[in-house]
């Protein structure tokens, strides 16, 4: 049997974030006003610091009320 190393994960300042859903407007051709979509942005030095430096590509899985967000590579 075969130990597997990893890299130990640094802690995380804050587990939990509080976030609110807003929304942006994407004008159609019937609508002047446009139509408002669900929109969540997610922003800060904690981003880094949680493994997801700037240009990451990451893969986000979509459940009922759940969304988990993952690096990819």
């Amino acid at each position: 049997m075969t130990e597997e190393k990893s890299k130990p994960e640094s802690p995380v300042s804050k587990p939990f974030r509080h976030l609110k859903v807003g929304y942006i407007r994407r004008k159609t051709r019937k609508s002047q006003r446009g139509l408002q979509h669900s929109s969540l942005n997610l922003n800060g030095d904690w981003l880094e610091a949680a493994g997801f430096p700037i240009g990451t590509t990451v893969k986000v899985l979509v459940m009922q009320g759940k969304l988990i967000i993952q690096a990819e590579g």
